[in-house]
């Protein structure tokens, strides 16, 4: 009987012993997952803060952009103005139908330029 009862107990200490490590591996388990859930909070966090800085800069270059192609534009007209006024002169100096007080009165008017980002006279 002896031998039958210290069968039955370390049967129960194998099943509590089993059950501890069910347990144990479903504590893991969950910790696991706990663990991933809180990596993947970390990572999103780190990369937002290294993103929005970024984004930031985006921002600050699209308008640098904006006002540079306005720029160009606005010199692109200029050079378009001033070449005509140049086309004229050249034309009035080439032709002798010109007197030079014409072609005085010519360069010494106020040239016309869009924007009047280009200050000639």
């Amino acid at each position: 009987m002896s031998g039958g009862i210290l069968g039955q107990v370390l049967t129960v200490i194998a099943a509590l012993g089993g059950l501890l490590g069910a347990a144990g591996g479903l504590t893991v388990w969950a910790q696991r997952r706990k663990l991933q859930a809180d990596t993947a909070d970390v990572l999103t966090d780190t990369a937002l803060t290294l993103v929005q800085p970024l984004r930031e800069r985006v921002t600050e270059l699209e308008a640098e952009t904006r006002e540079a192609s306005r720029n160009v534009r606005e010199l692109n007209d200029a050079v378009v103005s001033l070449t005509g006024t140049l086309r004229d002169w050249r034309i009035a100096i080439l032709s002798p139908h010109v007197t030079r007080d014409e072609l005085r009165a010519m360069v010494t008017r106020p040239v016309e330029v869009p924007n009047g980002r280009v200050d000639v006279g």
